[in-house]
């Protein structure tokens, strides 16, 4: 039986398989930017910053896969494809190395007279080979961060976000220019939030989860389900509260630095608040929740890599996965996020249809009509976004897109893909309709 302490350790144990170093480094910055808009940018961070990232867990939960199981209505090499492109982009080329750097920038740097590209390699090699020795020999380590980590990670933070809110360093500023309103407020949190990648974790993540449950003897679909909404509210609310008490950081600390830069900004309020001692405890807070995440990365990988290769051994695989994301590391976080942001307006779109369409699975007599036509119109908008984003449209066609409805938010994909599910919902009921008649005539 399902406890209520365990279901409360597995809340924890979600809370900290999502929360590593996208969740920390971007609530100060959208915080710094917003200044007097922060409550509707924050509520946008937080609807694909938690929202989403629970609706995911939620999605593989009812079906009981995971990117695959969800995209099995796809033809075969398309649902293959944004696997791997998933993989990829939570993996080795970006939320692997993403880990590291955010621990070398604030756990390291601030202790360091001299920062270099030789002590950027040090401490991601030194953090990389105690993410392959946790991967390797796992141990007890998911009953050890939910039940001792994170409450200490979120006592660390809490510590520090309601210090922000009683002593704060400075008047909170105007907002930035793409902030001044309350919907470009929202909007921009919105965007912020994918950043996180947990909306696309939680497909990776969420079969941890399953695995977790039936090594605890809940196997019953029903059974997981239920278990996986209450622990996932608790993740969930976790993440909203340490979200706003960092974004407040940010808020409130960006006039007496005038820099948006996350790191900047959570280190600074550490030393003015409480001196090495602060900067000593951001550093452990920052270490635990990115290696914890780096360890949940580099299995998920691996065991993927060994679905595409049975030659593979999870030894092997996850060797390959840290190697790759200790020389990705290297290139430095700006260089990570600037290459980040295109891809992640590709795939952001076509999971949150995806997660969408799961959960209305039932609605549909021809299910892959619907996701066919759906993703379809998706995948093809989500991709010009991206050639939008790196500026590679030929002049007259970029004319034609920046004319398109929500173009200048990034939302260019709903009313196209709204429309095409409206269509393809209707003529998949009308044809199957068709076909259970002349089968019963």
């Amino acid at each position: 039986m399902f406890k209520t302490k365990d279901t409360f350790a597995l809340g924890f144990m979600i809370f900290a398989l999502f929360f590593g170093a996208g969740n920390l480094i971007f609530p100060p910055e959208l915080g710094a930017l917003a200044g007097s808009q922060f409550l509707p940018a924050i509520l946008g961070f937080i609807v694909t910053g938690v929202g989403l990232p629970l609706l995911g867990l939620l999605a593989v939960a009812s079906i009981g896969g995971g990117i695959k199981t969800l995209a099995a209505p796809l033809p075969r090499f398309v649902g293959a494809a944004l696997t791997f492109a998933l993989y990829v982009a939570i993996g080795p080329f970006f939320g692997i190395p993403r880990t590291s750097v955010v621990t070398y920038e604030l756990g390291v740097v601030p202790f360091l007279g001299a920062p270099s590209q030789m002590t950027l390699i040090i401490s991601s090699s030194l953090f990389f080979l105690a993410t392959l020795y946790l991967v390797l020999r796992p141990g007890k380590l998911l009953e050890i961060i939910g039940r001792f980590i994170t409450p200490l990670l979120l006592i660390a933070l809490a510590a520090l976000s309601i210090s922000s809110i009683i002593s704060p360093l400075s008047s909170v500023a105007s907002p930035n220019e793409a902030y001044e309103t309350t919907g470009q407020a929202f909007i921009q949190g919105f965007l912020q939030g994918y950043l996180t990648l947990d909306a696309l974790g939680a497909l990776v993540f969420g079969v941890v989860v399953l695995h977790t449950l039936k090594s605890r003897g809940v196997h019953e679909r029903k059974a997981q389900f239920k278990v996986v909404t209450r622990a996932g509210i608790i993740a969930a609310t976790a993440l909203t509260l340490v979200y706003v008490g960092l974004g407040m950081i940010g808020r409130n600390t960006f006039a007496a630095i005038g820099k948006v830069d996350g790191p900047a900004l959570l280190q600074h309020y550490a030393n003015t608040a409480f001196g090495s001692i602060g900067l000593a405890v951001l550093g452990l807070a920052i270490l635990l929740a990115c290696l914890t995440t780096s360890v949940g990365l580099v299995t998920a990988f691996a065991e993927y890599m060994m679905t595409i290769s049975n030659r593979v051994s999870l030894k092997a695989a996850s060797i390959f996965t840290t190697a790759l994301g200790l020389t990705v590391s290297i290139v430095g976080l700006q260089t990570l996020l600037s290459i980040a942001v295109p891809v992640l307006m590709f795939l952001y779109p076509i999971v949150i249809v995806l997660i969408a369409l799961t959960f209305m699975r039932h609605l549909f007599r021809r299910k892959s009509v619907v996701y066919q036509s759906t993703l379809g119109v998706t995948i093809f908008f989500s991709f010009c976004s991206a050639l939008n984003q790196l500026s590679l449209f030929p002049g007259n066609l970029k004319t034609f897109y920046q004319s398109l409805p929500l173009v200048d938010q990034s939302l260019e994909w709903l009313f196209p893909t709204l429309i095409a599910f409206g269509i393809s919902s209707w003529f998949g009921h009308v044809s199957s309709a068709s076909i259970t008649q002349k089968r019963a005539s």
